[in-house]
C-alpha cells in the first residue's frame, strides 16, 4: 500500500508550489463569512437604498462616502446610497477579485455594476443586466449621442434567454467628474444595471443622475 511520507522537505516543497492554493482558500472563507454577516445583520430595506459596485480600480471609501451623502440630499427617500468597490487588475488581487465578484452576483447582491467595456460586453452577452432602451431620454442623449450608446447595444447570447433582440445595456461614464477624488477612473468604464435588482425604478434614477448631474 502506497504511503505518503510528510517529513520537514515534503511539506516545504507543497507548500513552495501550493501556498496560493491556501491563499484562496482563506480569503474565500473571509467572503463568505462577511457575505452571511452582512445579510444576517439589521438590513436598510431594499427599497430605500441602492447599492452600487464600482468594479476594476481602486476606490478610496472615505472620499466615496462623501459623494453618496451629495447624492443623497437629491434623492430624501432613499436612507443610503452605497458605493462598493471590487479591484481587479492587479495580479495579486485579481482571484480575491473575481471570487468577490462572483459571491456577490451569486448572492444577488447590488443594483448598478460600473465595469471596464470589455467586462461590460462579457455580461451582457450572459443576459446580466436589464435593457436601457426605454429609459434614453434628451437628457442623456444631452450629453451621451445615441451614435455612442449603439457601441452599447448588444444581444444576449445565452441560449435559454427569451428576449434576445439587441437592447442597450450600459451607458459610458467618459466626462463625468462624480469620483474624480476617490481614485476611481471612469474614463473607460460603462454604467449598467443589473437584472436582479430589487430597487429597479430608484437604481434607474440612480444611474440617470451619475450620467447627467454627475458631470
Amino acid at each position: 500500500m502506497y504511503q505518503v511520507v510528510v517529513n520537514k522537505e515534503t511539506l516545504q516543497n507543497h507548500l513552495h508550489y501550493d501556498w496560493w492554493k491556501y491563499v484562496v482558500g482563506i480569503v474565500v472563507t473571509i467572503m463568505m463569512w462577511n457575505l452571511v454577516f452582512t445579510m444576517s445583520r439589521p438590513q436598510t430595506p431594499r427599497d430605500k437604498k441602492v447599492d452600487i459596485f464600482l468594479v476594476g480600480d481602486f476606490l478610496l471609501e472615505e472620499k466615496a462616502e462623501s459623494v453618496s451623502q451629495r447624492m443623497l440630499e437629491d434623492f430624501p427617500d432613499l436612507l443610503e446610497i452605497n458605493f462598493l468597490n471590487i479591484p481587479l487588475g492587479d495580479p495579486e488581487l485579481e482571484v480575491m477579485g473575481r471570487q468577490k465578484l462572483m459571491v456577490m452576483i451569486g448572492a444577488q447582491e447590488g443594483d448598478i455594476f460600473v465595469f471596464s467595456k470589455e467586462e461590460f460586453e462579457a455580461y451582457a452577452k450572459q443576459g446580466a443586466f436589464m435593457p436601457l432602451d426605454e429609459y434614453i431620454d434628451d437628457e442623456i442623449t444631452k450629453y451621451v449621442s445615441e451614435e455612442e450608446l449603439e457601441e452599447y447595444k448588444l444581444s444576449v447570447e445565452d441560449e435559454y434567454a427569451e428576449d434576445k433582440q439587441p437592447h442597450i445595456y450600459g451607458i459610458p461614464l467618459k466626462g463625468v467628474t462624480l469620483l474624480n477624488d476617490t481614485g476611481y477612473d471612469v474614463e473607460d468604464k460603462v454604467v449598467s444595471i443589473i437584472a436582479y435588482s430589487k430597487n429597479r425604478e430608484k437604481a434607474i434614477e440612480v444611474m440617470k443622475w451619475i450620467v447627467t448631474k454627475g458631470r
